[in-house]
């Protein structure tokens, strides 16, 4: 079992036993987080930055990198909707 923290704007710890997004984790986590295209890496309204634990998340994909390249985001920030958690990890909202 491992844990993704959320601070920020709206706080959380989602307690996972396997990979998941950083989105649907923070629904587990009862964490509101914007998502306006509904996950599908169009909008980037889903957008936080990593704190802690950046190996435990997946690769950046093509799609959010092409979305973070528009927004100008700043290397810890990733969509949580394309990026998911496989250990302990915190990231931040807002």
């Amino acid at each position: 079992m491992f844990k993704v923290t959320f601070t920020g704007k709206h706080e959380g710890i989602a307690e996972l036993e396997q990979e998941l997004s950083l989105l649907h984790a923070a629904r587990r986590a009862g964490v509101e987080l914007t998502h306006r295209c509904g996950g599908h890496a169009r909008c980037g309204t889903c957008r936080v930055t990593v704190e802690e634990g950046g190996a435990h998340l997946s690769e950046k994909g093509a799609a959010e990198t092409r979305i973070l390249g528009i927004l100008k985001a700043g290397s810890e920030e990733r969509l949580a909707c394309q990026t998911w958690a496989h250990g302990d990890a915190s990231v931040r909202i807002g």
